[in-house]
């Protein structure tokens, strides 16, 4: 999750907004310590519910576990567990961080898609009017987009290690190609991607009830349902990073030798050739009418003076 989060927005958001290189690691490091200080709290309330007699409560003889509803365990502990006025405090200062959280995510979306994909690559020529009108619709499909994801699950642990694996498999080569490769380019990132999402596709997801096609030695059934005992999140972000580098190399190569026509490089990809050989000529005036031009080329220079060529 910590590898898969570096390669988030909202993460490099905070620390480019910071007013110098030395506050933004300053920043980065007090947050290594406090988030996982603020994972105490939620282990303390797991720590309650489990040890808990939820007989002498209002909430049944089942227990959440075998209810099937560990995932809403903080709402039913701050009801059944806690005085009214603190359950009512509780449930609004966890429905004021999800807004928080879910109306930036929307917006960092949105404005991701806009300005790297519509305004850059498909319509170049957009008005300030439909760039406003594609946000507007993009936080619309975005929205819709995530609420479905409830439909999966109803824990939000697991939607936020489905967000830390798609971010592990698919953003974190591309930060890492585009950090310390100079040969990536805008190709092997689009086909970096695609490998990565078939690759993690093809591996299964117990979650989105995905079955896997790739199964790795050691895959087991387990209650109606495969798991894979192989580290495939990892091989899925290598085979990435891997794909990212090579189709970068090969279209940078097809591009420079003239192999494909320019005219189709969308990623101006192709590197600029010096022109050797090529003479230059210059116009030089002298005193009276007389004209002298100088023809330089690196390997025979000639100076022409009123028609009259000299070598030099």
């Amino acid at each position: 999750m910590g590898l898969g989060n570096l390669g988030l927005q909202n993460f490099h958001q905070r620390t480019l907004s910071a007013t110098s290189s030395s506050t933004a690691k300053i920043t980065c490091f007090a947050a290594a310590f406090i988030v996982p200080t603020l994972g105490i709290p939620p282990i303390l309330l797991g720590a309650v519910a489990a040890s808990t007699n939820w007989n002498l409560t209002s909430y049944g003889p089942l227990s959440p576990v075998e209810r099937g509803e560990t995932g809403l365990i903080l709402p039913i502990v701050l009801q059944y567990l806690t005085p009214y006025y603190i359950s009512i405090i509780g449930i609004g200062a966890v429905a004021a961080a999800v807004m928080s959280s879910t109306d930036s995510a929307l917006l960092s979306a949105a404005s991701i898609f806009t300005s790297n994909i519509y305004k850059n690559i498909l319509r170049p020529q957009a008005s300030e009017r439909e760039i406003q009108w594609v946000i507007q619709g993009s936080v619309v499909v975005v929205g819709l987009a995530g609420t479905s994801l409830t439909f999966l699950d109803n824990s939000v642990l697991m939607i936020w290690l489905l967000r830390s694996d798609l971010t592990y498999t698919l953003m974190l080569p591309q930060l890492v190609c585009v950090l310390f490769f100079k040969i990536s380019n805008g190709y092997g990132a689009v086909l970096g991607c695609v490998t990565g999402m078939v690759l993690r596709v093809l591996c299964g997801e117990p979650v989105l009830g995905i079955p896997p096609v790739l199964m790795f030695p050691g895959c087991t059934l387990v209650n109606g349902v495969y798991v894979q005992r192989w580290p495939i999140r990892t091989i899925c972000m290598l085979s990435a990073v891997v794909a990212i580098l090579f189709f970068s190399y090969l279209a940078a190569q097809l591009f420079d030798r003239g192999l494909i026509s320019e005219k189709y490089d969308f990623f101006s990809v192709k590197h600029s050739q010096p022109q050797s050989g090529v003479k230059k000529e210059e116009s030089l005036k002298l005193e009276g009418d007389s004209m002298i031009s100088a023809d330089f080329s690196p390997e025979h220079p000639v100076l022409f003076i009123e028609g009259c060529s000299v070598m030099m």
